[in-house]
């Protein structure tokens, strides 16, 4: 926190007229020399936000350690602000903190009286301290009966406030300088600064760690003029403002979608109107799922949002051979239900195209749900999640083995039903239910069975998981719905900035040739990206270790038969059509992957080709698979005016920053661009008609949807347990039994730990014995009645809260001092 200096930090702004009265007043009441009030800044002045609104009016500053009582009456102002403002200042000079006080209409109901009183004024009502439900400590008593206070009333006519009664008297000492800054009316966060908070919260960074980036840049956090708690509130009031997470969040995505017209959202009301489902997809997302929506694939992750709402990532696989997101969705549980109004959001948002191959872990509400929403596509199961069945179905190391290789190995059909039996016959698993009911599902996992079905080389959902790895390190599980889907963005975006650099790298420079086949590699080298140009000059090298055995003319074309080096009865059939230049092997591993295998890439070898058809180069491995894609058309992420401001207000701020290192070198440069910093935010303020504490608007939008209610999702760990129907759970006495409290701070233990019949001594007085069999309420009454009725006597029983009887104390000593002084 900021030391307090001679000069206020926020300086009451002064015209020139009143400059020149009180000049006029200070030859009156102030002895020859002495300056009261300072027109020429010789000392150091610290201009901070302006509390007042002078339109048009020249500015000087005041020296208010030496004003007198007298002077403060004879000051008037344009408006209540500029005299909350100059007394909020006089406090700090002196010590303490204001508030505003009663405000008294007249007949038309205007306001004709405004009170500016110490923020230790009055008395704490005796409602708060007979509570007997707290489950906190009482806050420290702050309020006795202080009588400082500034009154200003309007002139008729001219409009102008003059100050009509000023009282300098405190009943409490006055802080020092160094203290004053903690007080509440001097505590604030500049917009430049919630904006810098906010930008930093949006990237993740913790509210504690960007009240060390502030005192790093101000050089110390004495010099930070709010505390974190203040972090907290503000960012506590601008959720406020939101009106719910899902409002915001809807807010949100109608500003990106004003901007991209593409923008596609819908969401799903449950019971009493809360959220239950919400669907989204930007414009560059259905983009890429038009090139690379081949391959579809999706899983639900947990724990990314307080309400615990599982997240489904429809994600593919790109020209890089990287994870793009296709569309993200929120949904209140994994039922059947959920995931067809999802599905069929999907299907809506990319324009009735369907995927032909899906990728799941094989839930079986997904499973239904797409078997109706995407009928033709082929689904498979992920291999991991069915080698883990395996393992923990048949707990059979031997069989887990036996099930990889029957799964994964590139074999025929009867070869894989050869190997089933021969599996099945030696682990002894034939009469089990759970293989059985995996052989009917051979369709979805054997790679003898999906072979010529195009899944882009993914086999599992690995992808899923490490993208939902990647989203850890963005989203957190306290975001709300609003946070979620700003930062969910921020890391779509992440990975698309990764994508723009692999286009960067395929684009620039060529790859060192380093086969036998100068001419097949170097054109490989120009028509694919930089990564799958690798797994083809891969397959390139290999293809030395084959040979063609023959080749028979058939009609329009030829069959080769290509053999592996030294194994015979290895052989695969490549055909190869003269009219249209087409390939096909027998492997089908240009219709699994998309590249051209190794045995086709022999032939070519053989039939001296130094080019590759355009069939054997799918548009997707190709370097101009998004060669029509418009990149301005996705680069503003919101269209949120807020946002907008916010990005210009950090943007500015640096420039200031940048500024202030050189305007502050000398005495005379800062007094010169002080007042042209001055001058300038004046004219700017009249020219927009506002302040600047308030560009824009502050007054929540209030909307029909509700937050959605935290939900229970699979397992059964103590984390997924729902909120409502366990609450937090209450400390519990190991002493007394009694809730809310410890052993150490039970009301029936003295200081020996004793809980029998005990008898409690404070300041040399003596209590009555409290019996440890009573209830815990009356023990702790009986106890607090003993600390203090001695020590202050007053009329009321023994239950009463001994800082009732501080507060009747403090009041009767208050009332019987102001009795004294009116006397």
């Amino acid at each position: 926190m900021t030391s307090s200096s001679s000069k206020a930090e926020d300086p009451w702004k002064w015209n020139v007229a009143m400059v020149e009265m009180f000049s006029q007043a200070q030859t009156d009441y102030a002895d020859e020399g002495e300056a009261l009030f300072d027109l020429g800044t010789d000392r150091e002045v610290v201009v901070g936000d302006l509390d007042c609104n002078n339109e048009g009016a020249s500015v000087g500053y005041v020296d208010m350690g030496g004003l007198r009582s007298e002077d403060v009456l004879l000051m008037e102002f344009n408006t209540p602000e500029e005299a909350r403002g100059f007394y909020n200042n006089y406090s700090r000079i002196k010590g303490f903190a204001t508030r505003q006080g009663k405000k008294v209409r007249n007949i038309v109901g205007d306001i004709v009286r405004y009170t500016f009183v110490c923020n230790r004024e009055g008395f704490r009502e005796k409602k708060w301290l007979e509570k007997t439900d707290r489950k906190r400590e009482h806050k420290v008593v702050t309020r006795c009966g202080c009588v400082a206070e500034m009154r200003i009333k309007r002139k008729d006519g001219c409009g102008k406030w003059y100050v009509s009664r000023f009282t300098d008297e405190h009943n409490h000492e006055l802080l020092p300088g160094k203290f004053v800054d903690f007080l509440r009316s001097h505590r604030k966060i500049s917009e430049v600064e919630i904006a810098h908070l906010t930008s930093m919260r949006d990237i993740g960074i913790s509210i504690p760690k960007i009240y060390e980036s502030f005192a790093a840049q101000l050089c110390g956090f004495n010099m930070v003029t709010f505390t974190k708690q203040d972090m907290y509130n503000e960012v506590r009031r601008q959720r406020a403002l939101q009106d719910g997470d899902v409002n915001a969040a809807i807010r949100f995505l109608d500003g990106v979608g004003r901007v991209d017209g593409k923008m596609f959202w819908r969401h799903r009301l449950g019971p009493g109107q809360h959220l239950c489902d919400l669907f989204w997809s930007d414009g560059r997302s259905q983009y890429d799922y038009g090139v690379f929506g081949d391959v579809l694939a999706f899983d639900a992750t947990y724990g990314r949002n307080k309400y615990n709402l599982p997240v489904v990532v429809f994600s593919g696989v790109n020209h890089h051979n990287q994870t793009c997101v296709f569309a993200t969705a929120l949904v209140s549980c994994e039922s059947q239900e959920s995931y067809v109004w999802v599905l069929e959001q999907f299907l809506e948002c990319m324009g009735g195209v369907a995927p032909k191959s899906v990728i799941t872990d094989g839930d079986p509400a997904m499973r239904i749900a797409i078997q109706r929403i995407f009928p033709t596509a082929h689904h498979r199961l992920c291999a991991w999640h069915l080698l883990r069945n395996a393992t923990s179905n048949i707990c059979d190391p031997r069989f887990t083995q036996l099930f990889k290789h029957c799964m994964l190995a590139d074999i025929e059909i009867d070869e894989f039903e050869v190997m089933w039996e021969a599996m099945v016959e030696e682990c002894g698993v034939r009469e089990v239910e759970w293989v059985q009911e995996l052989y009917r599902k051979k369709y979805s996992w054997a790679t003898a069975y999906i072979r010529g079905r195009f899944f882009a080389g993914i086999r599992t959902t690995s992808r899923c998981e490490s993208l939902h790895a990647k989203l850890g390190r963005f989203v957190e599980s306290r975001y709300g719905v609003i946070e979620f889907v700003t930062n969910f963005q921020r890391c779509v975006d992440f990975l698309r900035d990764n994508e723009d650099e692999m286009e960067f790298r395929s684009c620039y420079g060529t790859p060192v040739l380093q086969t036998q086949f100068i001419e097949l590699e170097k054109f490989g080298a120009t028509r694919f990206t930089r990564e799958m140009f690798w797994r083809y000059r891969e397959s390139l090298n290999r293809c030395v270790r084959v040979r063609i055995n023959a080749c028979v003319e058939i009609e329009g074309g030829q069959t080769f038969t290509v053999q592996k080096y030294r194994k015979p009865g290895m052989t695969w059939q490549v055909k190869h059509e003269n009219t249209t230049n087409t390939f096909t092997c027998s492997c089908l591993r240009m219709e699994s992957f998309g590249l051209p295998c190794v045995h086709i890439l022999a032939v070519l070898v053989q039939l001296d080709a130094v080019v590759i058809p355009d069939t054997l180069v799918l548009r997707r491995w190709s370097k101009t698979a998004k060669i029509d894609m418009d990149l301005e058309k996705f680069r503003c992420p919101s269209g949120e005016p807020s946002t907008i401001y916010r990005t210009r207000l950090g943007a500015f701020s640096q420039l200031c920053k940048r500024l202030g290192r050189v305007a502050c070198m000398s005495d005379e440069d800062f007094k010169d661009i002080s007042q042209k910093v001055v001058n300038d935010t004046l004219s700017l303020e009249m020219k927009y008609g506002l302040r600047v504490d308030n560009p824009v608007s502050n007054e929540p939008q209030r909307g029909g949807v509700k937050d959605p209610v935290r939900v229970r999702t699979k397992g059964t760990g103590r984390g997924n347990q729902a909120s409502p129907s366990t609450g937090r759970k209450r400390r519990k006495c190991s002493s007394c039994g009694g809730l809310g409290h410890r052993r150490t701070r039970c009301p029936g233990v003295g200081a020996s730990g004793t809980t029998g019949v005990e008898l409690h001594e404070v300041a040399g007085t003596s209590a009555q014995p409290v019996p440890a069999d009573d209830p815990p309420e009356q023990r702790r009454s009986g106890k607090r009645t003993c600390n203090l009725s001695e020590t202050y006597p007053s009329s009321h029983d023994e239950d009463t809260n001994p800082l009732i009887n501080i507060y009747d104390c403090l009041v009767d000593s208050n009332r019987k001092k102001n009795k004294i002084v009116k006397e």
